[in-house]
């Protein structure tokens, strides 16, 4: 994802916004085959990430606050990670001595500014943590999409002169923002960069590229191009978005499961769920249909949940079929216990999220 402009900047400009959208009361539940509980947790700010552990503790990544949360069992709630300036998006625990990890960007005083290093960070049970890996380290090292082209590819040179120039065709740029995490072993996690494009594997420490998502492309019609403010000549062409990921699970199968939205215009419908060959790097699509696709969870029998913060629900992708499982306010968040329910974090760009149970 490029800063200098909303078309290339995907969520991180949404989220943003977010803080000062005002948008109170959910959407109805008309066409949900599911449930929703009353909220579990409340009072959240940006839950953005959640991870639930075996002993039934959960884990809330409050990015808009800048920490992690801690709920036990009994509902005893503490901050377990707080650092002045950072903004933890994703949180997943490792499996080992209670230590969890997360997501971490550095955000500079000017908020326009890139992140002024991207981490990921082990935190202990007692709240210290450390920083495994940065990200923007890697990134700037390798861009590992450097070889992939956005924007609008192909386009006529007399239709090419009369978009914006930033929408000019342009390479993979030198940008990091991890979103979420998923765990491989105690000492490996599997990462989400959504700036950076790209699902990398941090093993004891070192980074690498595991894969690139392709660009998705976006068609310009009758419909949008004024709202868009794009001349007439790209009508029926397509805007090779970047993909932003914003989420990698391990499936039963052994593949990944990533979830990407469409960088800007990010337009209803582009989300997409990508299956990642983790020795070969190869990316197949899953389905697309999705509109703010920021979070997944899969099952034990293959069964996908897709968090759609801007299409205000939970839906499940089986068997071939997209269906919605349950409207919901804003979710960031949707993960499956060891036990098998469902928990989905709500109300990201509201004034307080929750943390739910959805029941299918």
């Amino acid at each position: 994802m490029h800063t200098s402009t909303p078309w290339r900047r995907g969520l991180a400009a949404v989220a943003a916004v977010g803080l000062v959208t005002v948008m109170a009361t959910p959407v109805s539940a008309a066409g949900a085959t599911g449930s929703v509980s009353d909220p579990i947790v409340s009072g959240l700010i940006g839950p953005l990430g959640l991870a639930v552990t075996g002993q039934d503790t959960i884990y809330i990544a409050e990015s808009f606050a800048g920490r992690v949360t801690r709920v036990l069992a009994g509902g005893r709630r503490t901050t377990l990670y707080q650092a002045e300036g950072n903004s933890p998006n994703g949180v997943e625990s490792t499996g080992y001595r209670g230590r969890v990890v997360a997501t971490v960007s550095v955000i500079p005083e000017d908020p326009s500014a890139p992140a002024e290093d991207t981490l990921l960070v082990e935190i202990r049970p007692n709240g210290s943590s450390r920083t495994l890996a940065s990200l923007l380290d890697y990134e700037e090292a390798n861009n590992p999409d450097a070889g992939q082209t956005y924007g609008f590819v192909g386009l006529p040179a007399g239709c090419l002169s009369r978009v914006p120039p930033e929408l000019a065709p342009y390479p993979g740029i030198i940008e990091s923002n991890p979103y979420k995490v998923a765990t491989l072993n105690p000492f490996t996690f599997a990462v989400a960069d959504a700036a950076g494009n790209s699902i990398l594997r941090v093993t004891d420490g070192t980074v690498s590229t595991v894969a690139i998502l392709p660009p998705i492309p976006q068609r310009i019609t009758l419909g949008n191009f004024r709202q868009l403010g794009l001349p007439l000549c790209t009508v029926g062409r397509d805007y090779q978005s970047e993909p932003v990921p914003t989420d990698v699970e391990v499936g039963p199968d052994g593949y990944w499961y990533v979830t990407a939205l469409p960088g800007g215009p990010e337009l209803p419908g582009y989300g997409s769920v990508y299956r990642v060959d983790p020795n070969s790097g190869s990316v197949e699509l899953v389905t697309r249909g999705l509109s703010g696709a920021v979070d997944l969870a899969v099952a034990d029998d293959g069964t996908i949940y897709v968090a759609e913060i801007f299409g205000n629900k939970i839906s499940q992708y089986a068997d071939g079929t997209l269906s919605t499982v349950a409207d919901v306010f804003s979710p960031g968040a949707v993960e499956i216990a060891p036990d098998g329910t469902i928990y989905a974090t709500t109300g990201v760009f509201g004034p307080a999220g929750d943390v739910v149970i959805v029941t299918p």
